[in-house]
């Protein structure tokens, strides 16, 4: 039941205060390294890793986007590695000119699921794209597209007749709102939320079948604020989510250990004395009963774009920022050890979009390169 996610979009979320989690194992010892990652498509620039599982040390996924002819004209990436070495498999070709894989999620080694979107940048039009793994091949399984345009950003798995899909929705070319999907194990169906005018939904996670949650945005301008749905078996329910004078924020990722146990992470954004958008990373706790703010500890500019819970002492989070009086500015994994946040020094090579982890000493973060191929970027984090 993991699954991780992304929402690479304008908005990226914290603030000082929070309750922490008594730690259960020594701080962290390892390293982190970069693992060669093939590139796809006509060409490196265009080629990226937007989304990662991690089932087992031998057995794990990364999808993204690959050239389609030219850089900006994409088509979709995966990626597994195989405890040796990553490789290319083939995704079905969809003709259209910009088509992503944002987000992936596995029940098993022969069930893992992806989802995005394609769509051609010349019209408000795009329609949802999920794909199934089997064991053998992905095949694209039809998806719903109620609205003039639809895109997909997170997906989480259950079970193989329990799985949910995320995003959003145009109904007309002046409005989005929430694209909640879910799979019986026979067909993908729609849950109506069109009551959230101008909501965003960038990433979900499921701890159970009646304990799920969707995170991202709702409102435009200065009056944008975070959202938290929460399904409990039955229906799904706004809930409350701390705020901040003076800014916005928005959730970028979730993920979840316990019922009272989750955590969230997005960007606090401002406009600074020069009318110039400044962004601060947050991270949030659940702790059975309300949402948290909680220190991350990153200055200047910074965001952050995806979190992985291992357990309540192991959660990962990736994004950037300034770590302490470092004035460089880098590309941050960050770990939660039960007390505190703490960044764990990377190669600093690539822009990190993802992470997840089948265990304590197996851990993957993935993105673009800009130091070297230009191309997919991978880094790997085990034990000295």
């Amino acid at each position: 039941m993991r699954s991780h996610s992304l929402m690479v979009l304008a908005f990226l979320v914290s603030v000082a205060g929070a309750d922490t989690v008594r730690a259960q194992s020594p701080p962290v010892l390892g390293s982190w390294a970069v693992v060669a990652s093939p590139n796809g498509g006509t060409g490196v620039e265009g080629n990226l890793l937007l989304a990662t599982v991690a089932i087992s040390s031998t057995d794990v996924w990364a999808v993204g986007a690959a050239p389609n002819r030219s850089s900006f004209l994409t088509a979709t990436l995966a990626e597994h590695w195989d405890g040796t070495e990553w490789s290319i498999v083939e995704t079905p070709p969809i003709d259209l000119p910009f088509v992503r894989l944002n987000s992936i999620a596995a029940v098993g080694s022969r069930d893992v699921w992806a989802a995005g979107y394609a769509e051609n940048p010349s019209c408000i039009c795009a329609e949802t794209v999920i794909e199934h793994w089997d064991g053998s091949s992905w095949i694209r399984v039809s998806s719903p597209n109620p609205g003039v345009a639809n895109f997909l950003y997170g997906i989480t798995a259950v079970s193989p007749t329990d799985i949910w899909a995320v995003g959003y929705q145009w109904p007309t070319q002046s409005l989005w709102v929430p694209l909640l999907l879910h799979y019986d194990g026979t067909s993908w169906t729609q849950f109506d939320q069109s009551q959230l005018e101008y909501a965003r939904l960038s990433s979900v996670f499921a701890l159970a079948s009646n304990d799920v949650w969707a995170v991202g945005w709702i409102g435009r301008g200065a009056g944008i604020e975070a959202l938290a749905l929460h399904w409990d078996g039955t229906s799904w329910t706004s809930m409350p989510f701390p705020t901040e004078p003076g800014g916005w924020i928005g959730l970028n990722s979730v993920s979840g250990v316990a019922a009272n146990d989750a955590w969230a992470v997005g960007t606090y954004s401002y406009y600074n004395i020069n009318g110039q958008v400044e962004r601060r990373a947050r991270s949030y706790h659940w702790d059975g009963v309300s949402w948290t703010n909680v220190v991350v500890g990153l200055g200047g500019y910074s965001y952050l774009t995806n979190v992985a819970a291992n357990a309540t002492d192991d959660v990962w989070a990736v994004g950037a920022g300034y770590v302490g009086y470092d004035p460089t500015y880098r590309y941050v994994t960050l770990h939660w050890d039960g007390i505190s946040w703490s960044n764990v020094g990377n190669p600093n090579q690539g822009i990190l979009y993802a992470v997840s982890a089948s265990s304590r000493w197996d851990v993957w973060a993935v993105g673009y390169d800009f130091a070297t191929t230009r191309g997919t970027h991978s880094i790997h984090y085990t034990e000295p």
